[in-house]
């Protein structure tokens, strides 16, 4: 894909290949009336009055009136699932918990019911219609995960059907293995269950695709202990997988500790995150992924971003986008929760929601900014300029979004 953008109003983007810690996500590299030239999906050029190449024969768009930033990344997804439970939900406004939801046959297991039956024709239906919605609201790349198998023919079938979507959407996608995201129905304990993934499903799923997996678990009270998420990790690396988990999102128990101490890629959720392990996470180089959607979706406190900021950490925020905790792709929407509820900066959000992003799932080096060399994962809003995202969530601001498979104009009366 070949593009001249002409003129843009303004770029704003975060610059670099790592994430951002503390202050400096609040930087962003701000241009106005800048061309950006893309050549084989990759910007080749960012000036002032480009000229266009001998042999260009892309497309040109005049964006005098449009704000570019980069291109959305969403680093912790539930996708592919299969069905709703939106009966859940309403059960939630009864006053049960999600835990108890869970431990009435709910939850997880409810959706695992419906996951083992679908085929993967089924799963690939249903869930790309959700990657192409979240594309024409400007991501560019995401991250989706198995967990709803709980077996390993399952939970390989569901990350096949992620490649299928790669293969068939407008987006970059990134596997990660959950296959202990909950207990399996089969199992009476979960260090049984557990054993069985180490021993059986870790070296099946690994056997099976090629190229980069994460591995992930869901470290929680009532859920997988810290000592039991040790050992699946270490057995994770050992097969290969880059790790991340779920902690610290109903007590902290030492997920996020944990994650430090094994330089995982993240520790996502965060909300009850207490002050020693936001020390500890702000001298490694595990991200602090965050999902304000969540909280919001089931009422829940919103994890303390500018305690984590200001005490040096990487933030990233995500969708966390699934049928039971959080039915939210729209980034907007996660963009105006972490300005009105975490508190945190149009720069910050804009950091967390790209560069940042990237490298929770290892993409850093090619995509989450606006630079030479890098993919053209690009937004062009019309809006007056970006400190307008967080503010003005859930319309139509956006005009075109360009991804190195596609470059979809968004606005149709354009």
């Amino acid at each position: 894909m070949d593009l001249l953008i002409k003129n843009i109003k303004q770029i704003a983007s975060p610059i670099g290949n790592k994430a951002k810690k503390g202050k400096d996500m609040g930087r962003l590299s701000i241009h106005e009336h800048m061309d950006i030239l893309v050549r084989n999906s990759i910007i080749e050029q960012m000036g002032h009055n480009l000229e266009l190449p001998a042999d260009f024969e892309g497309h040109i768009i005049c964006a005098d009136d449009l704000v570019a930033t980069p291109g959305f990344i969403d680093p912790h997804t539930h996708i592919p699932f299969y069905g709703f439970r939106h009966d859940e939900f309403f059960m939630r406004q009864q006053g049960l918990s999600y835990m108890e939801i869970m431990q009435k046959g709910g939850g997880i297991v409810n959706t695992t019911k419906a996951v083992r039956k679908a085929s993967i024709h089924d799963l690939i239906e249903f869930n790309l219609k959700f990657a192409n919605e979240m594309f024409r609201k400007g991501v560019v790349a995401f991250e989706g995960k198995s967990g709803y198998g709980l077996d390993t023919d399952s939970e390989i079938k569901q990350l096949k059907a992620l490649e299928k979507i790669e293969e068939l959407g407008c987006q970059k996608v990134v596997k990660t293995f959950l296959g202990p995201h909950a207990l399996a129905p089969e199992f009476a304990d979960y260090d049984s269950y557990l054993e069985m993934i180490i021993e059986q499903m870790l070296p099946q799923v690994r056997k099976t695709f090629e190229g980069e997996l994460f591995a992930d678990i869901f470290t929680e009270d009532g859920v997988f202990t810290v000592e039991q998420s040790r050992r699946y990790l270490e057995a994770a690396i050992k097969n290969g997988f880059k790790i991340r988990l779920h902690a610290d999102e109903i007590k902290d128990i030492g997920g996020s500790s944990l994650a430090s101490e094994l330089h995982a890629h993240s520790a996502d959720h965060l909300i009850c995150i207490q002050d020693e392990s936001i020390l500890n996470l702000s001298k490694g180089r595990t991200i602090a992924t965050l999902l304000p959607g969540t909280s919001f979706f089931l009422g829940k406190p919103f994890a303390p971003a500018r305690k984590l900021i200001d005490a040096g950490a990487a933030v990233a925020l995500a969708s966390d986008f699934n049928p039971g905790s959080c039915t939210i792709s729209d980034p907007t929407i996660i963009a105006h929760l972490a300005s009105s509820k975490l508190k945190m900066t149009p720069e910050e959000i804009i950091t967390a929601m790209t560069l940042n992003a990237a490298a929770v799932i290892n993409l850093e080096a090619d995509w989450g900014s606006l630079e030479v060399s890098k993919y053209a994962g690009i937004i062009l809003w019309d809006i007056p300029d970006y400190t307008f995202i967080p503010y003005f969530p859930a319309h139509q601001t956006i005009h075109t979004v360009i991804s190195p498979k596609k470059a979809l104009r968004v606005k149709a009366c354009l």
